[in-house]
């Protein structure tokens, strides 16, 4: 039976988290040249800047590297609230001498709304595809299949991780509370809250499938710890904030080093994330 490091053709158990907003091609490419697997966060991406992103990295790496895309349950666009919005951040924008826009973006589209998305990844064909928030659609999972991209999605808990296995997905990412942005929690009121040790090894006990630890890892004695446990590579993400390659700004990676406490909270996007 192949392993999971042999599915994907790496030399080391090491996955980049795929940081939207962090993540560039380059710093992707970076880390699959070393042998790891780079990760590219397109999930508040259209599908022209997907691609686009896609192919940049592409050139600078021949080697595999997963994208990365948010599978929540769509919401339709509501007039009278994004106004009420606008409305209650106006003074915010005058202070500052702005004008507030005149409607809101949607700028966290799902996969399971939006087959560009879909047509993106089935033309660039990357080696691996990993999914937030969610699963894709029926149809989405089998033209993926088809096309010989590996799959997989972020899970917090066990009927999460079941889930996905029945839906076909190849890889868990076994996402402790300890992780940095956003929890992937399918539904974010039924967050368990488990840590990433506990996590791995209920997953182990109760799925068949290739588990990724994540969340607090920043070391190789880290992965070593979960890969004894069963895991079968480790998933990193702060760990590559400082790289030179990563879209971090100074005063984010200033605070990183200075803050001596994170937590995590829904003021950032309205779903459950880890800030500083």
């Amino acid at each position: 039976m192949r392993t999971l490091l042999q599915s994907l053709n790496l030399k080391y158990p090491i996955f980049a988290a795929p940081m939207a907003g962090v993540s560039t091609p380059e710093l992707a490419a970076a880390v699959s040249n070393a042998g790891g697997l780079g990760a590219l966060g397109l999930g508040a991406n259209t599908a022209e800047a997907a691609k686009k992103t896609i192919q940049t990295t592409q050139q600078l790496t021949d080697k595999p590297f997963q994208v990365n895309f948010f599978c929540h349950q769509p919401e339709a666009y509501d007039d009278v609230q994004a106004q009420a919005w606008i409305n209650y951040l106006r003074p915010q924008f005058e202070e500052f001498e702005a004008t507030p826009p005149a409607s809101l973006n949607k700028i966290y589209q799902s996969f399971v709304e939006n087959d560009d998305l879909l047509n993106v990844v089935l033309e660039t064909k990357p080696a691996a595809v990993s999914f937030h928030f969610g699963l894709p659609t029926a149809s989405q999972m089998d033209a993926l299949k088809q096309a010989g991209i590996i799959t997989m999605v972020s899970v917090t808990q066990l009927s999460e991780a079941i889930a996905a296995q029945k839906a076909g997905i190849d890889v868990l990412i076994a996402q402790g509370v300890e992780a940095g942005g956003h929890r992937g929690t399918f539904n974010p009121q039924c967050d368990a809250g488990l840590t990433t040790l506990d996590l791995v090894i209920l997953l182990t006990q109760y799925v068949d499938l290739p588990i990724v630890a994540a969340g607090g890892l920043m070391t190789g004695d880290d992965i070593k710890l979960y890969m004894e446990l069963g895991a079968s590579a480790g998933q990193l993400g702060t760990a590559f904030v400082q790289c030179a390659e990563s879209a971090a700004n100074e005063a984010y990676r200033t605070a990183l080093f200075e803050q001596p406490v994170t937590q995590i909270t829904d003021s950032i996007s309205g779903r459950p994330a880890r800030g500083l």
